[in-house]
């Protein structure tokens, strides 16, 4: 029985169009709520059985993750509940709804200038490609100020509604969700009451060639606000992050074409970050088809020692961003393993929210994820076609290698978009062997997958008597490795996904 009781401890931005930085107490988790996993399901008897057992009743089913938010009964404590589900058989995992908080870091107001385009080679990218409306980048932050006179017109808007006529023209179950929904009060204005959000997302796109402000690294591209944070930017929970990743895998499967997220925040490291609820939405959005973009933290710390989640998640469909200076050197969180690369994140000027013509400087991870986000965008532009693993792989392998970032990032360098489009990467993954034939009393079997550098990919058994042994995510060539049960019929067969390719198992007396 897993169980996670870990705590987020995230840092508010500051910035230099606020006087002062506000002072706050963060606090860990939402008193008096939980989230579980039911192992058959969040509508089972089961369920609620284990609810009506503890008294605790639901306020939300994310039903085909098969988990529940449900307020605890006066008296239990969030770390007794758990205790208390977690001893519960039909209980998979009980865990605090933990609160998100923005990640980025006060700003030195002097930084005035583009400079991270320049060091991205974004000129000469752009002489392939200025990006494309077809391409949609979700950005989950703080909402984002969609008249700003250089954003408005690449704000995404969806197609299937009628905006401020209350009523759901798509029937996805959200009313007016006309440029994308606002998670934390679960209206449908998603308007940045912060700033953080409207920054990010003009790095990833706001209009070029307009003759007004700056440019981002797309100057075409569909920009779909989605909020999880009201103006304060600190109390977002597990519930509403949940919330925004199952809409934007709903949007991306009834046909919207959003190949990139924007993740600008993060939380605490080691033992008090790992949210197994958020991890499975978030699989389940990049199991989907889309690439998820993450800022790695800034407080100067190693990732691999001290996890910075959810940039720290070992999956397939996750890159991880640290933060460089103009000097190309770390300011920021690293990890030569579980950090992907580097992009410009201190002194970076872009859209804000104090009025539609306004701009302001900050720094910081959220100041470097857009830019990576941005350039997997201008990616999908020029080339459709790509997978997940393919624009992941594609930047990585085209980075600026720096001697600065040789031990702290996994690729070895900073970001480069002009070359990341004139040499791309496309990832296939090919099996050692299509199949095997197990014998009756079972044993221990492997599968060699070769694929080319930094393509990610995960392995999945999809019968409970093929047991995989070593790691499930993968990067390039490896070996999956797994076990197979002892047989209790003649025959049985399964199988194993491993980087969307099947292989089979089958185990007779033959």
């Amino acid at each position: 029985m897993k169980t996670v009781n870990a705590f987020l401890c995230i840092f508010l931005i500051s910035v230099a169009a606020v006087s002062g930085a506000a002072q706050f107490s963060q606090k860990a988790y939402v008193e008096g709520e939980l989230l579980i996993k039911f192992k058959d399901g969040a509508a089972s008897s089961s369920a609620a059985r284990a609810n009506g057992e503890i008294g605790a009743r639901v306020l939300e089913r994310f039903t085909d993750l098969k988990w529940q938010r449900v307020a605890l009964p006066k008296g239990i404590s969030v770390e007794g509940a758990i205790a208390r589900y977690s001893s519960l058989p039909e209980v998979e995992f009980a865990q605090p709804n933990f609160y998100y908080y923005l990640q980025a870091t006060p700003n030195d107001p002097s930084f005035g200038s583009l400079w991270g385009m320049a060091k991205i080679s974004a000129a000469a990218a752009w002489d392939l490609t200025t990006g494309s409306p077809d391409v949609v980048v979700a950005n989950i932050d703080t909402g984002i100020r969609y008249t700003h006179q250089d954003l408005a017109a690449n704000m995404w808007t969806n197609p299937g509604e009628i905006n401020g006529n209350g009523i759901d023209d798509d029937g996805n179950g959200f009313i007016d969700d006309f440029y994308g929904w606002d998670f934390r009060f679960n209206v449908s204005d998603p308007l940045d009451q912060n700033g953080h959000g409207t920054h990010t997302a003009g790095t990833i796109g706001a209009v070029g060639n307009n003759g007004l402000g700056v440019v981002g690294v797309n100057w075409n591209v569909k920009l779909m606000a989605i909020k999880i944070y009201s103006s304060s930017g600190t109390d977002s929970t597990s519930a509403m992050v949940i919330n925004a990743y199952n809409y934007i895998r709903m949007m991306k499967d009834r046909g919207i074409n959003i190949r990139v997220t924007n993740n600008s925040y993060g939380g605490c490291p080691e033992t008090c970050g790992y949210d197994q609820a958020t991890k499975d939405a978030l699989d389940a959005m990049g199991n989907s088809g889309i690439l998820n973009v993450f800022a790695a933290g800034n407080s100067g710390t190693n990732n691999d020692l001290a996890p910075f989640y959810p940039a720290s998640y070992t999956s397939p469909h996750i890159l991880a961003v640290a933060g460089s200076n103009s000097g190309d050197n770390n300011v920021f969180n690293f990890g030569l393993t579980s950090v992907d690369l580097a992009a410009p994140g201190v002194g970076i000027l872009s859209t804000y929210n104090i009025s539609n013509s306004s701009y302001a400087t900050l720094q910081g991870t959220s100041m470097a994820t857009p830019h990576a986000a941005g350039a997997a965008a201008l990616l999908s532009a020029d080339n459709p076609n790509l997978s997940v693993a393919s624009l992941k792989a594609t930047l990585m392998n085209s980075v600026d290698l720096l001697p600065a970032w040789t031990t702290l990032v996994k690729s070895g360098g900073r970001l480069n978009v002009n070359r990341a489009l004139r040499n791309q990467t496309v990832c296939s993954f090919n099996l050692s062997q299509p199949s095997v034939q197990a014998i009756t009393k079972g044993g221990f079997y492997s599968v060699n997958v070769t694929a080319a550098q930094n393509c990610d990919y995960s392995a999945k058994s999809n019968a409970n008597w093929i047991v995989l042994t070593g790691a499930n995510t993968f990067s390039g060539n490896g070996t999956v490795t797994f076990r197979v049960t002892v047989n209790p019929t003649i025959q049985r067969s399964g199988s194993i996904t491993i980087g969307g390719q099947t292989f089979n198992v089958i185990q007779s007396r033959s």
